[in-house]
């Protein structure tokens, strides 16, 4: 009887043990395996927006857009800079600076000099859009500029199209020096 008791306690254990080795230890539910892939995509399309596959890029928060609430966005930091990704797409709707104590080690740096007449700006500006987002054609649609000190702001509004939020616009903001302030793509 003790035999039998033993012999099926080893049989026992041999099944459980087979059992731990045959069971995955971690178990990826499909929800989160979408998500570290949506996190990737977003981050290759801010690598590629930045143009610096080296960028070091943290998730900061999941949201509405500013610009039309029905869009989930998610909301990455790298240093200084701050994106907001179509959650559903990966395409960049903002990007510019996000708010950091003055005197941070990531605090932006911008030259303020006068190095670039407005038409130079604009210019730059338009070659922007053109390069990341290509599929908007600013000449259809009309400019609404501004200036606030040595910051530009060019921006183009497609009027025939409001939005409870306003007019859908895309916008480049720079430094009279050159630097990149922000873009804002709300189409």
């Amino acid at each position: 009887m003790a035999t039998k008791k033993i012999l099926l306690a080893i049989v026992i254990l041999g099944i459980l043990g087979v059992g731990v080795f045959a069971y995955p230890k971690k178990v990826t539910k499909p929800q989160q395996i979408n998500q570290e892939s949506i996190r990737q995509r977003d981050i290759s399309e801010i690598e590629k927006f930045a143009n610096n596959q080296d960028l070091t890029v943290e998730f900061a928060s999941a949201s509405q857009s500013s610009y039309d609430p029905a869009v989930p966005v998610n909301v990455y930091y790298s240093g200084s800079d701050q994106y907001e990704l179509d959650a559903r797409t990966g395409k960049v709707i903002q990007f510019g600076s996000r708010d950091l104590p003055i005197g941070s080690e990531n605090e932006k740096t911008v030259d303020n000099s006068s190095r670039y007449k407005t038409e130079e700006l604009e210019a730059m500006a338009r070659r922007f859009i053109a390069e990341k987002a290509p599929d908007v054609n600013v000449d259809l649609l009309t400019p609404n500029h501004g200036i606030k000190s040595t910051n530009y702001f060019f921006r183009w509004e497609n009027r025939s199209k409001k939005t409870t939020e306003g007019y859908l616009f895309i916008q480049v903001g720079f430094t009279q020096g050159g630097t990149l302030l922000n873009y804002i793509n709300a189409f």
